[in-house]
């Protein structure tokens, strides 16, 4: 295949996936949260089954924009957990929304995604995921995350980088946010390696690129945090040095995904 026809064939996709977030913004505004209203009860089942369908869908859609996408493992979130996560583009919530089983955990975002992003907004509210400005106010950012963590039944997931990667490497992690959450509820930890779609770091990057994308998200863990906070930090730096480990180990050809395993 020819690459003007790669390219347009992602491009049909991406525009493809425009069109699901129409449909999926009406299903989101008509059902889900009205549904969650009614039956408050229900709210965190509600929005995970919607993220999950949503996340399932666009993975099919890039798929067949040339995409590959693949993952292994399982996040329990019957209990709180913390899910530690490297940062290569917006394909990771989707990969990590999958591996989340039964309820999709909350996750750190920015304040700004908060209010008038279409999908986002309104389910970042319905997780309950602690809104933070690190720059403009990184005391509150960190209190937000404090007091979100000891009300969340399911968990919370946090991108310590803090910022997605360029060249696909693990970049330092500003780990202030993760050292709250250990050291104010101590709780299982579970590491998700993403590797293979920094290529596709933005949104505008999809339009002719999917074809770049080969996805793989993994589990690993669980990891229990220390009880002394003065092994906290050591604790952390072990965290990255996995994701560093585990994706040096795929790049070399270690552990790759079997064909059955795509798109589980």
């Amino acid at each position: 295949m020819t690459k003007a026809l790669r390219s347009l064939r992602s491009f049909l996709a991406v525009l493809a996936v425009g069109l699901l977030f129409v449909l999926g913004s009406l299903r989101l505004r008509l059902y889900v949260v009205p549904a969650a209203f009614l039956f408050p009860e229900r709210r965190f089942a509600l929005i995970s089954h919607y993220m999950k369908w949503m996340s399932r869908n666009i993975f099919r859609l890039i798929s067949l924009g040339g995409a590959r996408i693949r993952r292994t493992g399982r996040i329990p979130t019957e209990t709180p957990v913390i899910v530690v996560a490297n940062h290569q583009s917006l394909l990771d919530i989707c990969q990590a929304t999958l591996l989340a089983d039964p309820f999709v955990p909350a996750f750190v975002t920015r304040r700004r995604y908060g209010r008038f992003v279409p999908l986002v907004s309104a389910s970042v509210r319905m997780l309950g995921s602690p809104l933070i400005d690190p720059k403009g106010d990184p005391r509150g950012a960190l209190e937000t995350i404090r007091k979100t963590v000891r009300e969340l039944p399911h968990g919370i997931l946090i991108f310590p980088e803090g910022h997605r990667t360029r060249d696909g490497e693990v970049q330092a992690f500003r780990a202030g946010g993760l050292h709250v959450l250990l050291a104010d509820r101590p709780t299982p930890v579970y590491v998700v390696v993403n590797e293979g779609s920094w290529r596709v770091r933005r949104l505008a990057d999809t339009l002719f690129n999917l074809p770049l994308v080969d996805a793989w998200s993994e589990v690993l863990g669980p990891f229990e945090p220390p009880s002394d906070p003065k092994q906290i930090a050591p604790f952390v730096k072990s965290l990255r040095e996995a994701v560093v480990t585990r994706l040096r180990e795929i790049r070399a050809g270690g552990g790759r995904l079997s064909e059955e395993a795509a798109g589980r």
